[in-house]
């Protein structure tokens, strides 16, 4: 957008003419031609002009100063100011007569545009918004130099100069106000250019107002060009020639809004342009919306990017080559200006999710894991950030007071704090899950009092899957607060039970139950041995209760139910076969019919623990160390007789 700084004037312009009556005295000069006195008459004329050129071309090297072509413009009293202001349009002036206008190229464009900047550095332009500076300090520089040149001005040796201002305090030394009127010069006391005196920035801002008073007075002073002014208003940039526009119809040039109408007609023919462009930008991102995350958050940046690469190109058309000017192309550029930073604010919001998709592609990361919306959380507040950024920064270069807002947001910002409360209660409860990591997406898990399956964890809320297949979505500030059991991350499953057996049962029959009970878990292959225990915990209301405590080598569910399955029925066959019953929460009748429990059982299984005692084995309280090796992982697992146990007896492999 280099060339919307633009100085922009018409292929042909009007000269300022010869004064009336030249062409009348042309009779008389052919009269006198051949007189006597004619000739020696022209050689004095030829010679006053040869030394009055020599001495113009001296004036001018001397004033040029070619051995110091860096040396700055002379601003250090109103006179220098005034007269390097005047002196540089001037020149522009004469460039673009000479140059620029026989044959508008944009080299000889981009000539004026360098010249221009000579007059513009005379203006104070500090309280101008950076964003619409360029249009409209050009407009108040043509508008300062057309009033100068319509306004009685008093002779350059009365305008203070540098040695003539006075003590640093007096009114002249800081300030110059152009006589019988509001024009003023003050002097700069910081800024890049400390000292000079610059045209104030009241004047700057009211130059068009000073312009329309003026407007209809003649020059006082010769110009290159005349009403330069309207022929801006009414001329386009070096693609439009001048003679074009005036070829248009009276109705094409007249103004609208202070511009001619053939420029709204081209602002009328350019804006749908950009419509369409935006609607295929928008059907293209939507196309994608099926594919993977990668491609569809690539697909998303079309209407950003296209925006971002569309704007430029029509401030350029409607500033440059339409040449909309005053407060209609200052609008335009403020708004280029604007949407410029708010596309690209959109553009770092919208990059986050594709350098986060780009990275969970890895196929070390799945798609839906923890990691992956940690990445997905933290790229999107990295873009959320820069976002806010070129906002700010695009705020202040239209002109908004960004730290006085942010100063405000420290009151406002407890009204906002408190509205949203539950929003960031909910990120920071996100952040804490992100952190601790109680769980992770596709674990299992207990959750209050329901179980389920997790299947997202995000910045606002996490869903669960319950093992009714139901979807739960529960907010992150929730989440955090309640008690999480991660069952997905157990080493081993516990098996406890609690065995009630009849108050008939005798010492002797329960220790010999308790020692088979042990050997059992000892033998059995999917039981950790330690711990794995089997004690007599005490006297129930109507049985003798035996606790079974053990740990199942498995973290699947349906292998545990299996297990444990198998544990209990061969907890049932050793009951029966110590002669034991099964003791019930009721009350027993006993009649004479009443089936007691095996007796010829019973005092086998009592013979067995004598035969324990006599011989020193008795396994009370644990088994002896050797008795235990002897017994671990002896039992045959699966149960002969069932199809897994086939199954391996055969060579195949057991079903899970």
């Amino acid at each position: 957008m280099s060339d919307l700084h633009l100085f922009p004037f018409p292929a042909r312009p009007q000269i300022l003419q010869k004064p009336v009556g030249q062409a009348t005295r042309i009779d008389d000069e052919r009269h006198r031609r051949d007189h006597p006195f004619t000739a020696i008459g022209t050689m004095i004329r030829w010679l006053a002009t040869i030394i009055l050129a020599t001495l113009l071309l001296v004036e001018a090297a001397f004033a040029s100063d070619p051995a110091y072509p860096l040396q700055p413009v002379d601003r250090s009293s109103p006179r220098a100011a005034l007269r390097s202001f005047l002196d540089a349009a001037d020149a522009l002036g004469e460039f673009l007569v000479h140059d620029y206008l026989p044959s508008p190229s944009h080299a000889g464009f981009r000539e004026a545009l360098r010249l221009s900047e000579i007059p513009l550095h005379g203006l104070d332009l500090s309280e101008m918004p950076a964003g619409g500076r360029e249009k409209a300090s050009r407009a108040a520089a043509i508008a300062l130099y057309e009033t100068l040149s319509r306004i009685p001005l008093p002779p350059f040796e009365a305008i203070p100069d540098a040695g003539e201002l006075g003590p640093p305090g007096h009114d002249e030394a800081v300030r110059w106000v152009v006589p019988h009127t509001e024009i003023v010069l003050i002097r700069v006391q910081g800024g890049p250019r400390p000292g000079q005196f610059l045209f104030s920035p009241e004047t700057v801002a009211r130059a068009e107002e000073f312009y329309e008073r003026v407007r209809k007075l003649p020059y006082v002073r010769e110009v290159p060009v005349r009403n330069i002014h309207e022929i801006v208003a009414v001329g386009g940039g070096w693609m439009v020639p001048y003679s074009w526009i005036q070829s248009l119809p009276q109705t094409l040039r007249a103004p609208l809004a202070s511009q001619a109408v053939w420029k709204w007609v081209g602002m009328a023919l350019l804006l749908p342009l950009l419509v369409v462009l935006l609607l295929v930008a928008y059907r293209f991102s939507r196309s994608w919306d099926h594919h993977s995350p990668l491609v569809r958050a690539l697909a998303h940046l079309a209407v950003p990017v296209s925006l971002f690469a569309a704007t430029p190109l029509v401030a350029y058309l409607a500033l440059v080559q339409l040449n909309f000017t005053g407060s209609v192309g200052t609008a335009i550029e403020l708004g280029a200006t604007a949407m410029m930073f708010v596309v690209g604010a959109w553009l770092s919001w919208r990059l986050a999710p594709v350098v986060a998709e780009a990275i969970i592609a890895s196929p070390r990361i799945a798609n839906e894991a923890s990691h992956a919306h940690v990445i997905r959380v933290g790229t999107g507040l990295v873009g959320l950030i820069g976002a806010l950024a070129l906002l700010a920064v695009g705020a202040d270069r239209l002109g908004v007071p960004v730290y006085g807002i942010v100063a405000g947001l420290g009151v406002g910002g407890l009204t906002i704090a408190l509205a949203a409360r539950a929003s960031v209660e909910n990120l920071i409860g996100g952040m804490s899950l992100f952190a601790d990591k109680p769980v992770r997406v596709g674990e299992f898990c207990k959750y209050g009092d329901a179980q389920g399956t997790v299947e997202a964890i995000g910045i606002r809320s996490s869903r669960i899957r319950g093992i009714d297949r139901t979807i739960t979505t529960i907010p992150n500030a929730v989440m955090a607060r309640l008690p999480i059991v991660n069952y997905s991350r157990r080493d081993r499953m516990l098996f406890k039970t609690v065995l009630g057996v009849r108050c008939e049962t005798s010492a002797e029959q329960m220790r010999y139950l308790l020692v088979r009970l042990r050997e059992l878990l000892l033998r059995h292959p999917q039981v950790h041995p330690d711990p794995a225990r089997v004690r007599f915990v005490g006297f129930a209301a109507s049985s003798l209760d035996i606790e079974i405590f053990a740990y199942i080598t498995t973290t699947k569910s349906a292998e545990f139910l299996a297990i444990q399955e198998d544990l209990l029925l061969r907890i049932i066959d050793i009951v029966e076969d110590s002669g034991v019953a099964f003791a019930f929460p009721s009350q027993t009748l006993y009649l004479g019919r009443d089936r007691l429990p095996d007796e010829a059982q019973a005092r086998a299984a009592e013979a067995v623990v004598q035969e324990w005692r006599a011989r020193g084995r008795l396994p009370f309280p644990d088994f002896s160390p050797e008795e235990a090796e002897r017994f671990r992982g002896s039992l045959a697992y699966p149960p002969p007789g069932s199809p897994a146990a086939a199954s391996e007896e055969t060579g195949q492999t057991r079903p899970t």
